[in-house]
């Protein structure tokens, strides 16, 4: 499988943006080589998904993005797709409250490239905003200023990939949906997909962090968590700067595993707020506009990329992703 790529490194524009050069030209599509439908829509030197899901543009959003006016405690939650964005944010939201209540809500009203701005702008405080987009892409200024709480959560690439995979054939009208694993692999691996590139996010995460220093900024890892849920949801709190009994801890982590989170998805309101229906229908990955939000529970696993990959492709893959990851401190799980 060819991949047509974008002229610009997106490292190059990120490095523009965050140095003070300001944005404005107007996106382009990106194709993969004999497709007629686009892989991505690419702004300022990033990929991102072709279709907005709002009426405005993505530039439009964007720049409103860059200019929304931040409070002291707002919370940032930043990640590649399918790396635990749902299960951090339960967690958060847990610990915010001081107990093991899920929010009636589902993250993606507060998830910045979906919701509107004034949505956004309105909702109370404390605001868990939550996001796949690029630092360069939010109000990073003001993020600086206010030194802004930020989480992010990452996940092995091989499991990532796997679980995007799955995310992405949900969507019965795109390119995905009849797309084998093989060809998403390069895709994924050495191309541009929807919020850019695996290892694209992870080295625009450690270069803010390097920078900037005295922005309050942990990195947990999905394994880690899986793992080690009591003691992650402990360094959580600790990070928040929330002191709550141990066993208010261990209620959480139990609330947030992935079976609990799994169906407590099911009775989740969204904005409007019509319940959603129960039993779920069938056809859960085929309804996109009404059940998108269910489909971030799959399996929820460490490892389950050993389904997938073949021989060849690890042998492949495996020097990619150790120069890629040259310079990172990120720690990779496998299993």
């Amino acid at each position: 499988m060819e991949i047509k790529m974008a002229a610009e490194e997106p490292q190059k524009q990120v490095d523009d943006t965050l140095s003070g050069t300001t944005p404005g030209q107007a996106g382009t599509l990106n194709f993969v080589e004999g497709e007629t439908q686009p892989v991505s829509y690419i702004l300022e030197g990033w990929a991102l998904p072709p279709k907005m899901p709002r009426v405005t543009s993505w530039e439009t959003h964007i720049a409103g993005l860059r200019s929304l006016q931040l409070r002291e405690d707002d919370i940032f939650l930043c990640a590649y797709p399918k790396a635990g964005t749902h299960w951090l944010w339960e967690v958060l939201s847990m610990l915010l409250q001081g107990k093991a209540q899920y929010d009636n809500r589902v993250k993606e009203q507060l998830m910045m490239e979906i919701s509107d701005l004034d949505k956004l702008e309105q909702t109370p405080s404390p605001r868990i905003f939550n996001s796949h987009l690029p630092f360069f892409m939010l109000p990073w200024k003001q993020m600086k200023e206010k030194k802004s709480k930020v989480l992010h959560v990452y996940r092995n690439p091989k499991d990532s990939c796997v679980s995007y995979y799955h995310h992405m054939k949900g969507f019965k009208h795109d390119i995905f949906h009849n797309m084998a694993f093989d060809e998403y692999f390069e895709l994924f691996f050495y191309g541009r997909l929807h919020f850019d590139n695996y290892f694209e996010h992870l080295k625009q995460v450690h270069k803010f962090t390097q920078e900037n220093p005295d922005v309050p900024l942990l990195s947990l890892s999905f394994e880690d968590m899986k793992k080690n849920p009591v003691d992650n949801v402990k360094k959580l709190a600790k990070f928040l700067g929330i002191d709550l009994p141990d066993t208010v801890y261990e209620n959480i982590a139990e609330a947030c595993s992935f079976q609990n989170l799994k169906r407590n998805a099911e009775f989740k309101t969204r904005d409007p707020p019509p319940p959603l229906p129960h039993p779920p229908p069938k056809d859960v990955i085929g309804d996109e506009k009404d059940h998108l939000f269910l489909r971030a529970y799959r399996k929820g696993e460490i490892g389950d990329w050993r389904n997938y990959f073949t021989e060849t492709l690890n042998e492949r893959v495996d020097p990619f992703i150790e120069k890629q990851m040259a310079g990172l401190s990120y720690i990779m799980q496998y299993s």
